[in-house]
């Protein structure tokens, strides 16, 4: 306040070059004392300060998310898929030795949908502990049935291993199998195989051959980049339609199955009377090899008789050539 009281002052009572000299050291005492603020930083959302981490095998949603809002809904959407069949899962050796979010993050995204729907069904149906116990496992784990583990579909994303659906050809197991074909993910080798009754998958195709273009896609210790993965593993993918229909007997095949033995009967008959019909044929050709045998008895029969005839005619001609001579 005596500061202001001064310069009020000396402004009245000196010249204005004079004044400027005297407010210089106000100015720098007042500049020292009353530091001005910094400019606050803006951040556009709270949440992108948060430091991003992406995991082994993702693939790449938080970039796919930045860049249209469509992808973030999706990439959200299949991220609380996974969760849901990271939580539901009851996870074997492979899972456990590689990480279950890794296993589960490198199932085909399409396969992932299909399962978690099929076991929400599924436990809603009485199948309470159902969930995955093996889902994607690399080459080099050296795990399968098959002597080259790069034939297997557990090695692209596109093969789980179930838990919590009973025995080999029990009535959980056949269950299961019912649901899991509604939602398009199938168990080829049936219900009753008592190795691979729970191996399930989103396709017929039960080996990878090494001329399939996902063989391109992976190394023996995993895929080098998912996406492109997932992107060559969608032509394995067969509709929900077409699996339901192959593998639980849909309306095309029990169609054809209703007029298949529509027309057993009929073809019974047709088969008796064809069987009847070969007898009475085979019949006929045993009396007609013997006719012909017989017709050739008497053919030969005939021929002597005739050359006998001809014999006695030629006798019976020299003997009166000769008595003609004499006479």
């Amino acid at each position: 306040m005596r500061r202001s009281f001064a310069s009020i002052s000396i402004s009245r009572n000196m010249p204005a070059a004079a004044l400027g000299l005297c407010l210089v050291p106000l100015m720098a005492n007042a500049a020292a004392a009353e530091p001005v603020a910094a400019a606050p930083v803006v951040e556009s959302n709270s949440a992108s300060a948060q430091p991003i981490e992406l995991r082994e095998g993702a693939t790449d949603q938080a970039v796919t998310c930045a860049q249209s809002d469509h992808a973030c809904i999706d990439d959200a959407g299949m991220a609380t898929t996974r969760t849901y069949l990271v939580d539901t899962a009851h996870p074997g050796g492979t899972m456990v030795r590689q990480g279950p979010d890794i296993a589960i993050g490198r199932l085909h995204p399409e396969f992932a949908t299909r399962l978690a729907e099929a076991i929400r069904e599924a436990r809603e149906e009485g199948l309470a502990e159902v969930g995955i116990f093996s889902a994607y496992r690399p080459p080099a784990f050296g795990v399968g049935g098959f002597s080259d583990k790069f034939n297997s579909l557990h090695s692209y994303g596109l093969a789980v291993d179930m838990y919590g659906i009973g025995a080999p050809g029990s009535s959980q197991a056949k269950l299961w199998t019912g649901i899991a074909a509604k939602h398009g993910v199938v168990c080829p080798y049936g219900v009753n195989n008592r190795a691979e009754w729970n191996h399930c998958q989103p396709t017929r195709v039960k080996v990878i051959r090494s001329d399939n273009p996902l063989r391109q896609t992976i190394k023996a210790e995993g895929p080098p980049s998912p996406p492109n993965m997932f992107e060559a593993g969608k032509a394995l993918i067969e509709s929900v339609a077409n699996l339901f229909t192959s593998f639980t007997g849909g309306p095309g095949t029990t169609e054809r199955e209703n007029k298949a033995y529509a027309h057993t009967p009929q073809r019974n008959r047709r088969i008796r009377t064809a069987d009847a019909n070969a007898s009475r044929h085979h019949r006929h050709v045993r009396k007609g090899t013997k006719s012909v045998k017989v017709a050739a008895h008497h053919g030969r029969r005939a021929s002597k008789h005739a050359s006998g005839q001809r014999r006695n005619a030629n006798v019976r001609r020299a003997q009166r050539t000769a008595a003609s001579q004499y006479n």
